[in-house]
């Protein structure tokens, strides 16, 4: 990355979970009546009639479809068969515990007999990272019979084209090797999906697309042409070219490969056997798709012309519009699946991607023997999961106690002085709109968020942060740098509008968001010297290291780490850097847009593309790794085959693009964001996460989602536009052949109708600008009543009573609430690792662990359960430890009541077992012993039973003396478990046994 990491940012989701199995109607279905037929099998999702809609056969048919979603608890799949009626049901659930970024994402293709599914999975946001895009998947194979999965593969590419299933039980993955802007190569990996297991890897000194197995050997795309390859090693035969760009390729179990291609505007579908091509049948570019069936066969979806002798083989399903799946036998075409948590994630950003938010789909399908339409949310139910373990796959990697006391990240994790504030929608869009016109004015307190910082302004004349200026001759001194919803399209796509940890809901604080803190994606390694640092909302990397401070001070990277105004300030003249290392190239080697004025939306496609990936420098052209070459790099074009060529513009069909954001490149994606913002539907507040921009007069219109009425949208590119024959591109060569350094663009596009100032582009709406902060819009309240011990039945008000905060310094608490002085106290003490302080272990239990604004009075911590893994989880032990003052002196001891505060969010371990021990006991070898008196299990969910809030629960009542604790431990959690850590308090009471009891209310 250069200036901006762009790593894992989760999109963050709201807590509020799908109901679970909701049909919608079906459409009528015309010709004559049909005699009533018997309630389909119960079920989830069940096709309605089904006598009607799948035809008189459909008990016995073996037809199967299945199709996956992903969420915060991890990428699910669900499967549904003809003879249930297509009722649904979870097949599998795939995740990693060593990887806590973020929901996940993922596709998923079955096998030719049906027997075996195959998916690739990752964490969503993946895709923003270049190398993890390239290399970042697992890849699993799931048995469909009994939902029995197996790893397969990690360190697989993020791309449409992967997973890839043919005629048999076979199946293909891709994996980007070398450098993926400069000489990309290929490794091919074959997967036996009966075995579960790669059988082959092969190395191919190309950029290898589309990959498609077959009885006689393998096939794909090199270079626009279809090629096959050798047995053995990376060696391919080229094949012939089709008309087009092709976006899918599938061989059939005759020994033929079908080729569907994007030419002169229109989808062709053609075979290729006995040496030539034949055309097959045609269609609209983005309207036509290629599936394979059961037994080798292939099916052609959407608006298909076909020719005249079609192959028998073929077999054409009518749709309008693109499809996320096709059953084995083509019955039943899935339109769309889209996640409960993606769903809300476009619709209600900055909202946790808890579990309470995960847990359901919702499934557009179509039987096609009845044309028959219908929509259903369906529940995501209990089913075998596969919890890759990456520690266990792959060697630990060392850790010297030198890389491990010195974070390369300048501002560090799970301290109690950052915990930077989680905004509600409507303060991002007006830091946004007034950071843009330099009016980001307004004066930060001292000590803003308990962060120890002077009082500051994020811009204006004495800010920390100054409101850059693109160079560009038509921009005056002093005008807006970036039309806002540039800027709005950045932070949703970056980190969905947050500041905060991905964990982090509006109205909370905690852990800073940044970018591969630990230097990797897995919780498993440490190693700093890969850490990319990027910090909060706009993912600020620049000086954000300590090895490379750049133009910061400490003051200004707490800022920037805390603040989401000061982080949008500073992220904005990143972005305007951008557009100014465009301008700063000399006379013909610069990259422009249209009339290349910054107040035209359209005209920042190229700079987004250097935000994401960085510029290839004119000055730089002879460096050894350059070759003479320079421009904006390959991986960002969007005529790179990695994207499909029958796409259309993110988010214009569907909301469920976004869950594949790897379809298309980055600046589209951003784009996209601009064109559809998210929604932000929750308490209070409903409507646009952000203004649309100003399209002009004569903008183009589209039916966004399938509405009935066209919208305006952004003039953006055609996907060929960067592909010039000047730099070894061309459309007819299906991309950029030699895809190397020669492969770098630079110059000047238009778009399809580029003149702005005719009114065929866009500007920025800012309706915020000027105005003051807006309150936050809260998912949760904050718990800033204090507790009342005399509710405590038979409290003893001759001893004073306890409570052990989760911050030690209580000024620490940043949320507003401010805890009671006077009362006696105690110490909460976080342990890591086994045994506690290993060098070894003890630094791997901080990446799991978190901290948060819930909970009594704004601050819990939290992790993640070991599942009882005794060998690579010890790394991640945690144990919380409250050790209360008691008001005893040596030797005494009395009876406390013990009640523990339960977080309205943050916590969800439905046993949760807090163990008491009474006190000090003699030493033994020369250390304390304590004494273990009993243990408390409870349920840690505030969704459970009528709780759904912030609420204390009894543990009992115990005999306790001086160096008494409580201990609650994450190993024996579930690994999906949530183990919150809040607040504790040891009432003393005259009677015993008190009212008090493990699990009961207090009183």
């Amino acid at each position: 990355m250069y200036e901006v990491a762009l790593i894992m940012t989760e999109r963050l989701l709201r807590t509020v979970a799908f109901t679970a199995v909701t049909a919608l109607a079906v459409a009528a279905v015309s010709g004559p009546a049909v005699a009533a037929t018997p309630a389909p099998p119960p079920g989830p999702g069940a096709v309605h009639s089904p006598d009607q809609a799948l035809g008189p056969k459909w008990k016995s048919s073996s037809d199967v479809v299945v199709t996956g979603t992903g969420d915060a608890d991890g990428y699910h799949l669900y499967i549904a068969r003809e003879k249930d009626a297509f009722a649904w049901h979870t097949l599998a659930t795939l995740t990693s515990h060593s990887i806590d970024i973020g929901p996940w994402g993922g596709s998923v293709c079955v096998t030719g007999s049906g027997r075996y599914a195959v998916a690739v999975f990752a964490p969503e946001q993946a895709v923003n990272r270049p190398a993890l895009a390239a290399a970042g998947g697992l890849a699993a194979v799931v048995d469909t019979t009994t939902g029995v999965a197996h790893t397969v593969a990690t360190g697989v590419q993020l791309a449409y084209f992967d997973p890839s299933c043919g005629p048999g039980d076979r199946a293909l993955l891709t994996r980007e090797t070398g450098d993926i802007d400069r000489h990309p190569q290929t490794d091919l990996l074959t997967v036996d999906a009966a075995a579960g297991k790669v059988v082959q890897t092969r190395h191919i000194a190309a950029q290898f697309t589309t990959p498609a197995t077959a009885p006689d050997g393998d096939y794909g795309m090199v270079g626009g042409q279809l090629v096959k390859l050798a047995a053995g090693g990376g060696a391919y035969t080229r094949l012939g070219r089709p008309r087009g760009n092709a976006f899918g390729v599938r061989a059939t179990a005759g020994g033929a490969v079908d080729v569907v291609s994007v030419a002169g505007g229109q989808a062709v579908a053609e075979r290729y056997a006995n040496g030539h091509f034949t055309t097959t049948a045609t269609g609209p570019s983005d309207k036509v798709q290629l599936f394979g069936l059961r037994g080798g066969h292939n099916a052609l979806v959407g608006q298909v012309a076909e020719r005249a002798g079609a192959p028998a083989d073929l077999t054409t399903v009518p749709e309008t519009r693109q499809v996320a799946g096709l059953s084995g036998d083509g019955h039943l075409v899935v339109e769309e699946a889209l996640g409960s948590q993606t769903a809300q994630s476009v619709a209600r950003p900055l909202a946790a991607a808890s579990p309470d938010a995960a847990g359901s789909v919702r499934l557009k399908v179509r039987a096609v023997a009845g044309a028959a339409e219908q929509a259903a949310t369906v529940a995501t139910t209990a089913a075998p999961t596969l919890d890759v373990d990456l520690g266990a796959l792959s060697p630990v990697q060392t850790v010297t106690p030198r890389t491990v006391d010195q974070p390369r990240c300048a501002v560090p994790r799970n301290d109690p002085a950052v915990q930077p504030f989680q905004p509600s929608p409507e303060m991002v869009e007006w830091a946004v709109d007034n950071a843009v016109h330099g009016t980001l004015t307004l004066t930060r307190p001292a000590n803003y968020l308990k962060a120890g910082l002077p009082a500051y302004q994020p811009q204006g004349p004495d800010g920390w942060f100054p409101l850059g200026n693109p160079q560009n001759s038509t921009l005056p001194a002093g005008s807006r740098a970036v039309p806002a919803q540039v800027m709005l399209g950045i932070v949703a796509q970056e980190t969905n509008m947050s500041q905060a940890s991905w964990h982090e809901v509006p109205g909370d604080t905690g852990n800073p968001l940044v970018a591969s803190y630990y230097g990797s994606a897995a919780n498993d390694v440490i190693d700093y010297s890969k850490s990319d640092c990027g910090y909060g909302i706009s993912q600020v990397t620049t000086g954000m290291a300590v090895d490379d401070p750049g133009p910061y001070d400490t003051s200004d990277q707490q800022a920037i780490a805390v603040d989401y105004a000061a982080n949008i300030a500073a992220g904005l003249n990143i972005l305007i850097d951008k557009w100014n290392q465009l301008h700063e190239e000399p006379a013909g080697a610069t990259d422009t847009m249209n009339d290349d004025d910054p107040n035209w939306i359209e005209n920042w496609f190229t700079a987004l593309w250097a935000y994401n990936s960085g510029l290839h420098a004119y000055a730089d052209r002879d460096s050894t790794d350059s070759g003479g070459y320079y421009g904006l790099g390959w991986l960002n074009n969007p005529a790179n085959p990695n994207y499909p060529a029958n796409r259309d513009g993110f988010l214009r069909d569907s909301y469920a693009d976004a869950e594949t954001p790897s379809h298309w490149s980055y600046p589209e994606r951003i784009m996209g964001w601009i064109e559809t913002p998210q929604l932000k539907n929750g308490p209070g507040y409903s409507g646009d996460a952000y203004s649309t921009p100003v399209y002009g007069q004569s903008s183009p219109e589209v039916h966004l989602h399938g509405d009935d009425s066209p919208s305006r949208v952004l003039n953006l590119p055609d996907i060929w536009a960067f592909c010039s024959t000047a730099f070894g591109c061309s459309q007819s060569t299906g991309g950029c052949p030699a895809v190397d350094n020669s492969c770098w663009w630079h110059g000047h596009v238009d778009s399809p109708a580029g003149n702005c100032e005719n009114g065929e582009c866009a500007k920025e709406d800012t309706p915020s600008a000027g105005g003051p902060e807006p309150g936050v819009q809260r998912t949760y309240e904050r718990d800033c009543v204090p507790f009342d011990p005399s509710v405590i039945t038979d409290r003893d008000p001759a001893r004073n009573w306890n409570m052990v905060y989760t911050l030690n310094e209580h000024e620490q608490y940043n949320l507003g609430c401010t805890p009671p002085e006077g009362m006696a106290g105690g110490k909460f003490l976080i342990r890591g690792g086994s045994p506690v302080g290993r060098p070894d272990t003890g630094p791997y239990a901080q990446v799991d662990l978190h901290q948060q604004g819930s909970g009594y009075f704004g601050h819990i911590w939290f992790t993640h359960g070991l599942g009882g893994n005794s060998t690579t989880g010890i790394k991640h032990r945690i144990s919380g430890a409250w050790m209360p003052d008691l008001d005893l002196n040596p030797g005494q001891s009395s009876w406390y009541h013990i009640i523990a505060h339960l977080p309205s969010h943050g916590g969800n371990w439905s046993a949760a077992v807090y163990n008491v021990q009474r006190g000090n006991q003699a030493p033994i070898n020369g250390q304390s012993v304590y004494a273990y008196v009993s243990s408390c299990a409870i349920d840690q969910d505030p969704s459970t039973g009528d709780f759904g809030r912030d609420h204390f629960i009894d543990l009992g009542t115990y005999q306790l003396e001086p160096g008494a604790q409580v201990i609650l431990s994450n190993d024996n959690a579930p690994t999906t478990a949530d183990v919150g850590y809040d607040a504790m308090a040891f009432v003393p009471v005259t009677k015993v046994p008190s009212s008090g009891t493990c699990g009961s209310v207090p009183h």
